[in-house]
């Protein structure tokens, strides 16, 4: 089976992903007369086997991929996942929902649109995005926006069951009804919350 449009091979590592698929991804998408990209440093940390630390640079245009410890600019954001749950969204997870619409590419999660660095710079805190119910867990992705350290414990967490999440990836559903019939579950510091979740649930579901 080929991947979607805009997705890496099923097969693919983490390492090869960042320090490979992703710069040639990014150069075909942004770059001199392409779309434009603000410039920003996003870091990665996938934990369990296989997984890895990256920061991803980028500046005028094209991405860079260092490792921690190098020489750079401090993230302005900072993700953090499992390995699985990592594939899961990047290339998906057989037997289970899709957590990216097919019009989606990896490129979508590191804010390098000036729209959402515009809103990332204002923002500041630690945020856990759960879809529960996915296939037999709880999906997550804790996402820092700042250069603070990060707590121990995020400042507001998203959750979402997967049921919903797919009715939404489907628009079957949109996030702000969602909300409001209370499928999306705001804890801690809401405002944070729903500060974020308006400015990221439209990459994930298109609407």
């Amino acid at each position: 089976m080929n991947p979607p449009p805009n997705r890496p091979p099923r097969d693919i590592d983490a390492p090869r992903f960042f320090t490979e698929w992703l710069p040639r991804e990014f150069g075909s998408e942004f770059g001199p007369g392409k779309r434009a990209a603000s410039d920003i440093t996003v870091a990665v940390n996938l934990v369990g086997e296989g997984g890895g630390h990256w920061i991803l640079d980028v500046k005028d245009g094209v991405l860079s991929v260092r490792q921690p410890g190098q020489p750079g600019p401090d993230p302005l954001v900072t993700m953090r996942q499992t390995v699985d749950d990592w594939r899961a969204v990047a290339v998906g997870e057989e037997g289970a929902i899709d957590l990216a619409p097919p019009q989606a590419s990896p490129l979508d999660v590191l804010f390098v649109d000036p729209a959402s660095r515009q809103v990332m710079s204002a923002v500041k805190g630690t945020v856990r995005f759960e879809v529960t119910g996915y296939h037999g867990r709880t999906w997550w992705m804790q996402v820092k926006f700042g250069a603070q350290a990060e707590a121990a414990q995020p400042d507001a967490t998203i959750g979402v069951d997967a049921e919903t999440y797919a009715k939404m990836l489907a628009r079957k559903l949109a996030p702000p009804e969602a909300y409001f019939s209370g499928k999306i579950q705001l804890k801690g510091d809401t405002s944070l919350a729903m500060q974020l979740g308006m400015a990221m649930l439209p990459r994930f579901t298109g609407n």
